[in-house]
């Protein structure tokens, strides 16, 4: 499956992997179960947006930006991004935040990092 989606860390972390094989398709799917597991989770979830398996593009980008964009979704905390180069990070970080990252938005340059960062978070917020 191009888009994948998997609970972490005892439901505290949505990690969101995307193969490079996605289409445009897979994003109404993806989109509609992002927000049922945010909508259904009794604690605050943070997300973990994995990259690292395609080819970082427009496109792709503004395909992240569906499956978590939009309405604000309940229960929702920071997003950490994986796998995109720092200059594909400067076009990347505007359409992102656009799609409700804000603040909550940060690049790491690997999945280790990202969960690390979002465990100290979660640390804190208990």
């Amino acid at each position: 499956m191009p888009i994948q989606l998997e609970l972490i860390e005892n439901d505290h972390i949505l990690l969101i992997r995307i193969a490079g094989d996605w289409k445009p398709q897979d994003i109404p799917p993806a989109k509609e179960n992002v927000r049922k597991i945010f909508t259904q989770a009794t604690n605050t979830v943070h997300a973990v947006v994995d990259l690292k398996g395609v080819s970082v593009s427009l496109p792709l980008l503004q395909a992240s930006q569906q499956v978590i964009g939009g309405e604000p979704l309940p229960n929702s905390g920071q997003i950490a991004v994986v796998g995109v180069s720092f200059m594909m990070r400067m076009i990347a970080e505007p359409i992102l935040k656009l799609a409700g990252g804000g603040d909550e938005l940060t690049f790491f340059n690997s999945l280790d990092e990202a969960k690390n960062h979002l465990r100290r978070v979660i640390a804190k917020e208990r």
